[in-house]
């Protein structure tokens, strides 16, 4: 076991590992996101209600969150180092069929593969850490794996709208080019430098009194009641992450007559809050509510009061355009913060099962069944019922994330205490189960 000293001293390995990681996640979101941040401008372009362009982003979030399992699973087969240059060099090549898009079943098509190349990166990243860091590095890890995403997500909102404007007018399709080309330079990096701080991972991989290759001890069953509830609030949060930020421009082009540029830009703000509310929940997590679970549950009810408080501005007031930006992006924080909790921080209680890839995956692939339901749902909801009624759902979604975390919170806490946190047991063979070498020697 890592001893309190060791556990708050930062590897020079590790910093390496975190940076390599965080730029692959980096250039994920310059790959993936890229088509909804400008999804206003397409539908402008192309002459498009905003429900028929949700097709193409529902379709990846699909083709993602089904991925996220089948990832899952192979992250625990194969080497993590070779998943994670397979997807990237995928998505790249999905960017540049994007180029030729002129209809939307080609763009459904394409899509979707971009979909699937990208749940080949986030398990793999999972097992990396779980493999090569101890809890203080992990911990440190995935805060700024999730700042990759947030830096990516702010630098699209505020080029993509110089590059498609009136001035340089290049045009969505060619952003594509751009976004693959950066994919493939990471791509290269991630080629030469995995092979260089992959090495001496910390888990164990034997059992010194048997001889047997990483031992692995068997889940409670009382584990998955936990489990069933932490989906469901993944859901919500996925509905409410992706569902909130895709159609803020829209929002504020309608309600407040903005053109479709500014209004992209004018939502960048809800990248910068993602960054800070990753730094301030992990604060809040490590200190006030050290149970994950419980500290979702305090960020589900945050965001809402959050979406209460923007609904009655919105319903009795003309409305500003300023207040309802920062309450959404407080809202999209909320849930970048449920995010870190349950699928940043639960997947490595699971570390001992030596199923972490596999988990990972199946809890991430939550996120994307909410994501591609609110997409589409709110989209519909907003040509057919206005925004009112559409921010009154937003209020009504995470209640129920509330709800499932609170359910969820006892189970986990005894898991935790009994099973993730518990010292090992070296007599307890019947409650073990043995990974092939072949499996060991595939994180290698």
């Amino acid at each position: 076991m890592t001893t309190p000293e060791a556990a708050q001293t930062l590897r020079s390995n590790a910093k390496k590992i975190t940076l390599a990681c965080t730029l692959v996640y980096f250039a994920s979101y310059i790959m993936r996101i890229n088509f909804a941040v400008m999804i206003a401008k397409i539908c402008s372009d192309m002459s498009l209600e905003k429900s028929e362009l949700s097709i193409v982003l529902t379709a990846l979030t699909i083709a993602y969150g089904t991925g996220q399992i089948i990832s899952g699973i192979l992250g625990d087969k194969f080497k993590p180092a070779v998943m994670l240059s397979v997807g990237l060099a995928l998505a790249a090549a999905c960017n540049i069929a994007m180029f030729f898009a002129k209809d939307i079943p080609y763009m459904v098509t394409v899509w979707c593969i971009n979909g699937f190349a990208h749940s080949m990166l986030w398990p793999p990243i999972v097992r990396i850490f779980s493999t090569y860091l101890n809890d203080y590095e992990y911990s440190y890890a995935s805060v700024r794996v999730s700042w990759g995403s947030s830096v990516a997500t702010v630098l699209l909102y505020l080029i993509c709208p110089l590059l498609i404007g009136p001035g340089l007018d290049l045009g969505w399709n060619t952003v594509m080019l751009i976004c693959a080309g950066v994919g493939i330079a990471v791509l290269a990096f991630w080629i030469r430098i995995s092979p260089r701080i992959l090495v001496n991972p910390i888990v164990k991989t034997e059992d010194k009194n048997s001889g047997k290759k990483s031992i692995h001890k068997k889940l409670p069953a009382y584990v998955f009641v936990a489990v069933v509830f932490i989906m469901l609030g993944i859901i919500f949060q996925g509905a409410l992450r992706d569902g909130v930020t895709n159609w803020i421009p829209s929002f504020l082009s309608e309600t407040f007559g903005i053109s479709e540029e500014r209004a992209i830009v004018s939502t960048v703000i809800l990248a910068i809050f993602s960054i800070f509310s990753f730094w301030i929940f992990g604060f809040v997590q490590r200190m006030l509510f050290k149970n994950e679970v419980m500290c979702a549950s305090v960020i589900f009810a945050l965001s809402t009061v959050l979406a209460t408080v923007l609904y009655f501005i919105n319903t009795l007031t003309e409305g500003s355009m300023a207040v309802s930006l920062i309450l959404m992006s407080l809202i999209v924080a909320c849930m970048h913060g449920v995010n870190l909790m349950l699928i940043g921080i639960v997947p490595k209680r699971f570390v001992k099962s030596g199923k972490v890839s596999t988990y990972s995956g199946i809890l991430n692939a939550c996120t994307y069944i909410g994501a591609a339901i609110s997409t589409y749902v709110f989209a519909l909801f907003a040509e057919k019922r206005g925004w009112d009624f559409t921010i009154f759902t937003w209020i009504i979604v995470s209640a129920l994330g509330l709800v499932s975390c609170l359910v969820a919170v006892r189970i986990w806490k005894r898991f935790v205490k009994e099973y993730a946190e518990a010292p090992e047991s070296p007599d307890d063979g019947t409650d073990q189960e043995t990974e092939s070498a072949d499996d060991v020697d595939s994180i290698e």
